[in-house]
């Protein structure tokens, strides 16, 4: 892990391997945010990439059959194999 030092008025210089890693050049902005003690740094472009936990909405769809009665089939299996 780098260690950089914060200079007066706050300011700090981004070591160049990790702005070449993360391809961020001169004149990029940065969106800064502070959440339990953890400081990050991501370029402003780049938030759109998130996704929507909603995306993952009925991505096992089927795993574990397709009827309600084959599902609670498979579930019942399960459960019946837990140690207790």
């Amino acid at each position: 892990m780098q260690k950089i030092r914060v200079r007066q008025k706050n300011q700090i210089t981004i070591p160049l391997l990790i702005a070449k890693e993360a391809d961020i050049k001169p004149d990029d902005v940065l969106e800064i945010t502070y959440m339990n003690g953890v400081v990050t740094l991501v370029p402003a472009g780049r938030k759109g990439n998130k996704r929507s936990v909603m995306e993952y909405a009925g991505a096992a769809r089927g795993t574990w059959g397709k009827t309600t009665e084959e599902i609670e089939e498979e579930l019942k299996k399960d459960r019946d194999s837990w140690e207790r």
